[in-house]
């Protein structure tokens, strides 16, 4: 094991890492180790995070004086898993894994660790050789917390941004990748600063908690740890948005855990007050799953204004219903919840009545293919029910970027895609009362949303002036390959069948 340096002051050549040359080490070791093909590269992924954890914080329990950290692990879990190898390397991570993951509420500075490693294991015993290797030739050698922490954090988002194909096949959470660009944007339009509480109730890989904690770090001064929260149901996900988060934007690996494993529509309360301060939300940005086929149990939310409406539908009137007066939110929507009949009406109509849904973004095609969904971001502020019935909305403003195609793949959105839009939607920084139509850009009026609100359909489906562009399906690569992927899936739904058949 390589000799820790004892001059906190004495940094090594980690200090000149760049995030592309992490990353790169990465990549290099998952792809030619042979026996790591079984492996996919989330779970790869994950046991990056958890030697990362391991690593650092005994790398801060070897400091001394005013920079001494008492470890979150076991003492000497590191060296002893540095000298494991083979079955022993496995028992003794399969312990230390199961030991980190329980919830000891005796124990706070623990609480980050009991999200990571909750339900943790790992790689099967088979491959504990690689396991040992990354450990010993690519993570101990090094002083991990000499390298900068923009570089780290961005180096993690990166492989992260790998296993966009990993992530988009667990359809039983309905997870995708949010194109970071675009949350950088949607953080600037809300004019997030250090005074906000930002919370995503679907928060998946954590990106929108970053850019949310970036754009309020850029006004300068300190970003408290009460700043954003975020919630998941799938375990998977909130591992890799914990380390995500923590990674970068620095918050402490022995405080209060940036995410909670939780379904956000179970209770009213989860999230929008933080629960270490009761600080309530200001601000939220949630991209929900895209899954119109699935109701959420919704039996305790009494508060609902319409019950068996689609999981994105729930999320939207979940946030509408529980942020305080004066939250601003910005939250995904398929078209669907645009103009479905049934609950989706109910919603938006008591949407347009209770908050005030000023400007609907309508987002280019092919960013979310896997999806079958076209996207939307209404942004709206939460405000008081009129007493003559009027909708709270004075006007609502359509942005439409329909017309520029991008894939996560192919043609990735940057953050210039979206300058002629933040332009429109805080026009010289004087906000709304000054916003211009253009082809892109649609006003309306009080009157029209009056309508739209007392029709039957209370459809927002909205154009802008801009003329309509012809459908686009996606790259025929993608269209194929999820062609592939699902005939697959009712392949093996048949055989079960005929399997108990037999």
């Amino acid at each position: 094991m390589a000799a820790e340096r004892d001059d906190i002051g004495a940094r090594g050549p980690e200090a000149h890492w760049t995030a592309d040359g992490i990353l790169r080490r990465w990549r290099r070791f998952f792809e030619q180790k042979p026996s790591l093909r079984g492996l996919t590269r989330l779970e790869f992924t994950e046991h990056i995070a958890y030697l990362l954890f391991l690593r650092l914080d005994h790398e801060r329990a070897q400091r001394t004086g005013m920079f001494a950290s008492p470890p979150i692990a076991p003492a000497d879990s590191w060296p002893s898993l540095v000298l494991a190898g083979g079955e022993n390397l496995h028992g003794a991570l399969t312990r230390l894994m199961a030991e980190l993951g329980k919830v000891n509420p005796q124990d706070p500075r623990r609480a980050v660790a009991s999200v990571l490693f909750h339900d943790s294991r790992p790689w099967p015993a088979d491959k504990m050789a690689d396991l040992g290797r990354l450990i010993v030739e690519e993570f101990d050698p090094y002083r991990w917390s000499d390298v900068p922490r923009d570089e780290l954090g961005s180096a993690f988002s990166l492989l992260i941004a790998d296993c966009r194909d990993d992530i988009r096949a667990k359809r039983e959470t309905g997870q995708f990748l949010t194109p970071p660009h675009l949350l950088t944007v949607i953080a600037k339009a809300l004019a997030l600063t250090p005074r906000d509480r930002v919370i995503d109730a679907a928060v998946g890989v954590g990106t929108s908690l970053i850019a949310a904690h970036r754009e309020m770090a850029a006004h300068g001064g300190r970003v408290d740890a009460a700043a954003i929260a975020g919630a998941d149901i799938d375990v998977q996900m909130c591992r890799l948005a914990t380390m995500n988060v923590l990674l970068n934007t620095g918050r402490q690996f022995h405080g209060v855990p940036p995410v909670l494993r939780a379904d956000s529509l179970d209770t009213k309360d989860r999230l929008v007050r933080r629960y270490e301060s009761d600080v309530p939300a200001t601000v939220a940005i949630c991209n929900p799953p895209f899954k119109s086929n699935v109701e959420a149990n919704t039996e305790r939310r009494s508060d609902f204004w319409a019950q068996n409406a689609t999981l994105p539908a729930n999320f939207l009137q979940h946030l509408a219903v529980t942020l305080p007066q004066g939250a601003r939110a910005a939250v995904f929507v398929p078209d669907g919840v645009l103009f479905h009949g049934g609950a989706a009406a109910t919603i938006r109509r008591t949407l347009l009545r209770n908050c005030d849904v000023h400007t609907l973004l309508r987002l280019p095609t092919g960013m979310f293919h896997d999806t079958g969904s076209k996207s939307n971001v209404l942004f709206f502020t939460k405000s008081f029910r009129r007493p003559n019935g009027d909708p709270a909305t004075d006007e609502l403003w359509v942005y439409d970027a329909r017309d520029l195609h991008h894939t996560d793949t192919e043609n990735p959105l940057t953050e210039e895609d979206f300058a002629e839009f933040l332009e429109a939607y805080r026009p010289g920084g004087e906000g709304r009362a000054g916003r211009v139509e253009s082809a892109r850009f649609r006003r309306y009026s009080r009157d029209d949303v009056r309508d739209i609100a007392d029709s039957g359909s209370a459809s927002l489906d909205l154009k802008a002036h801009l003329a309509d562009a012809p459908d686009d399906f996606g790259d025929p690569r993608e269209i194929a390959q999820s062609i592939v992927d699902r005939l697959g899936d009712a392949q093996r739904s048949f055989q079960v069948v005929l399997d108990s058949l037999d």
